[in-house]
């Protein structure tokens, strides 16, 4: 199977438009910070000018990655920077736990986390942690009504990062398998199973099954369970929606049935 590379012209082509994109916004934003304040305000407000300069310095650093997109891993730096500042400044503003898990991801791409990864890990969610804290110095009444928020948008990322990984692992095995379903992998199945799959792909009924092989009813629905539980499908349903357009097959007996 082809794997995803990095640092193919299709990526780092991709690569080159969100840095592009990156860099319209921030100047956008350096822009309307530059309009809403007066220079010397800008000046005086510490907070306005320490992000118009982050920002600044970050249009710099995407520059760069349009020009030589290999190193992409300036974003993890950027989107840790961005993470930290809006952790530690902004406690109502949840874009800071966004920026900070986008650093993660871009660091796992590049492969930061393929060695000492244990320790990796830890220190990551020290100071992730770390910055939540602390925003109690705004106060305990701003830091208990933001963190219920933030837990809630912590808990919908591993959400969709379990189901996302669901699906690529259903991808990663279709390309694999070629789109055959070789059941004889499966030392508890059958010759006999692999057909009973073609026939509900094509369609039929679990009573056409009965009457077919001289079977119970009850006796073909819980075969077909067991079916479903080794080959990792659930139920009908998830059988049809993952292997609906497969070819299955039993070893060499034959190539489809």
């Amino acid at each position: 199977m082809k794997k995803a590379n990095l640092y193919s012209n299709k990526t780092q082509i991709l690569i080159r438009i969100i840095s592009l994109l990156a860099t319209i916004i921030l100047v956008m934003s350096n822009t309307q910070r530059f309009l809403n304040f007066e220079l010397q305000n800008l000046l005086t407000e510490k907070f306005e000018f320490f992000t118009f300069v982050i920002n600044s310095i970050s249009i710099i650093l995407f520059l760069i990655v349009i020009l030589f997109p290999a190193k992409m891993g300036l974003f993890s730096i950027l989107s840790f920077i961005y993470g930290t500042i809006i952790l530690v400044f902004e406690p109502e503003n949840n874009l800071g736990i966004l920026m900070f898990w986008l650093s993660i991801v871009t660091l796992h791409a590049r492969g930061f986390f393929n060695q000492k990864k244990k320790l990796k890990e830890i220190i990551t969610t020290i100071i992730f942690f770390g910055l939540i804290i602390s925003e109690l110095r705004f106060g305990s009444d701003i830091f208990f009504s933001n963190i219920l928020e933030k837990f809630a948008y912590i808990f919908i990322y591993f959400i969709s990062l379990f189901f996302f990984q669901i699906y690529v692992t259903d991808k990663l095995d279709i390309l694999e398998n070629n789109k055959k379903l070789d059941l004889q992998k499966y030392p508890e199945l059958k010759k006999r199973d692999a057909q009973w799959l073609a026939d509900i792909l094509n369609g039929e009924k679990y009573e056409y099954l009965a009457v077919t092989y001289q079977m119970s009813i009850g006796s073909v629905k819980n075969r077909i369970k067991v079916i479903f539980d080794i080959i990792g499908v659930g139920d009908k349903k998830g059988f049809l929606n993952k292997y609906s357009d497969f070819q299955i097959c039993y070893g060499d007996d034959f190539s489809s049935i």
